[in-house]
């Protein structure tokens, strides 16, 4: 189906209106962390701190869009700045698993603290009810693919 249709391409409109401000509300979350981290680095840190064992750089290249070769010079300059650590796989030595640091660990926190709370803000000013939230709740969920 196109969205050509009025109503798409107004539901498109707020879609587009909630990424904008989303990257905006991270990128600011970034930068108030003191992280000086691109974006990519970003969803490094955040892919891989979903799971306290690691994430295998294959994985993470799907998680964030890209290729293994740029996903590893990625996790190179983490590594290097010492908020990422990697070694072999324990099944498959040809496996990178790439694991949080306590730095690691801390700035992600802190990131995502940041943007916590410029998110409750924005809640705050909506003031919905959780019946009225359940549409967002699907909406949600069917962005988990693209995360």
């Amino acid at each position: 189906m196109r969205y050509d249709a009025p109503m798409n391409d107004d539901l498109v409109g707020v879609l587009e209106r909630l990424v904008v401000g989303s990257v905006a509300i991270t990128a600011r979350a970034i930068a108030a962390a003191d992280a000086e981290l691109t974006f990519m680095q970003w969803r490094v840190l955040l892919v891989v701190g979903e799971c306290e064992d690691g994430q295998a750089v294959g994985e993470i290249a799907t998680r964030i869009g890209a290729h293994a070769s740029p996903a590893s010079r990625v996790v190179s300059r983490l590594k290097r700045r010492g908020l990422v650590s990697t070694d072999k796989g324990d099944l498959d030595k040809r496996v990178v698993c790439v694991r949080l640091t306590a730095a690691g660990r801390d700035l992600r926190a802190r990131v995502l603290d940041l943007r916590g709370r410029d998110l409750a803000d924005v809640l705050e000013v909506v003031s919905m009810t959780p019946e009225e939230s359940e549409p967002l709740a699907r909406l949600a969920r069917a962005f988990e693919p693209f995360a």
